[in-house]
């Protein structure tokens, strides 16, 4: 049984698996830890992602992922069949990400690497470009990214994280923020028109 987050053994990759995950987690209720790491496997790129959009250092957002699986695993008999098993997971997820900043009494950035242009990304700590000047160019854009989304309402980070890292459908963040579509649709529009124009007047002034 996990002790602590040091324990649990993230891997370096997703393998495939064609077992529902509501099998998968009623597995894991019962101690399967077997079932445990299987869950790890298929959902950890994903939950990274969303986490990573609240952390802009790799080790921090490393941390919360090892202390959202834990607590997955600690949780796991409060999860109902009948509910979205994402929506839990990415809720416990930003939860741990909340705590953190509490904790450390500062709100770190999002990494948001070209977000206008894909509904799918990969993190810059699970990316690689053999280009310096490439990276140079990719670290200059991230750290505009990063102060515009320091800006945005908490709300509308979340949203933004969910859709884009979590690649929920926007029925899917709607329950597990417990909020209506309509409030998700609306603040998923105010980000990414903020994100633009707040990358437009950086842009702007480095002209």
């Amino acid at each position: 049984m996990p002790g602590s987050s040091a324990e649990i053994a993230i891997s370096a990759g997703e393998q495939p698996c064609s077992q529902p995950v509501e099998e998968l987690m009623a597995r894991v209720q019962t101690g399967d830890l077997d079932a445990y790491q299987e869950l790890i496997r298929r959902y950890q790129k994903k939950v990274f992602r969303v986490i990573n959009s609240y952390h802009r250092n790799p080790e921090d957002a490393m941390e919360v992922l090892q202390d959202t699986f834990l607590k997955v695993y600690n949780s796991r008999r409060t999860w109902e069949r009948r509910s979205s098993f994402s929506g839990w997971l990415y809720r416990i997820a930003i939860n741990a990400s909340i705590d953190r900043h509490r904790r450390a009494a500062k709100v770190k950035a999002a990494s948001l690497d070209e977000i206008m242009e894909s509904p799918s990304h990969s993190s810059a700590t699970l990316r690689s470009d053999h280009s310096p000047l490439s990276r140079l160019r990719q670290e200059e854009r991230r750290r505009m990214l990063e102060d515009a989304v320091r800006r945005l309402p908490e709300r509308q980070r979340e949203v933004i994280s969910l859709r884009y890292f979590g690649e929920m459908q926007l029925e899917e963040i709607a329950r597990a923020l417990s909020l209506p579509l309509g409030t998700v649709k609306s603040n998923l529009h105010k980000a990414v028109l903020s994100l633009k124009e707040m990358l437009m007047r950086q842009r702007e002034v480095l002209i």
